[in-house]
């Protein structure tokens, strides 16, 4: 890891510490700093795979949107967005 590498200092009650130092060795790995890197990974790819999996579930509301928004387009019930002129940004 390099000497600019950002840094967490972290208090574990006694059982946490102990179960880091089971899942240290169980995992095979050498330090406890190594054993919290690969529990972040994994815990970031289970929120992609939940956000993945949810956004695919969501197709169907997402369709029926496009839809109503492309019929609203052809009723001439829209108009053009300009985010240059909103007035309502920051």
């Amino acid at each position: 890891m390099s000497d600019n590498a950002p840094t967490i200092t972290l208090t574990l009650t006694e059982e946490e510490a102990a179960i880091l130092d089971t899942l240290t060795k169980e995992q095979g790995l050498n330090t406890p700093e190594d054993a919290l890197r690969l529990l972040l990974h994994d815990a970031v790819a289970v929120y992609d795979a939940l956000w993945d999996k949810t956004f695919a579930e969501s197709q169907d509301v997402l369709d029926r949107l496009a839809d109503e928004a492309h019929s609203e387009y052809l009723a001439g019930l829209t108009e053009d967005f300009d985010p240059d002129t909103d007035p309502d940004a920051p």
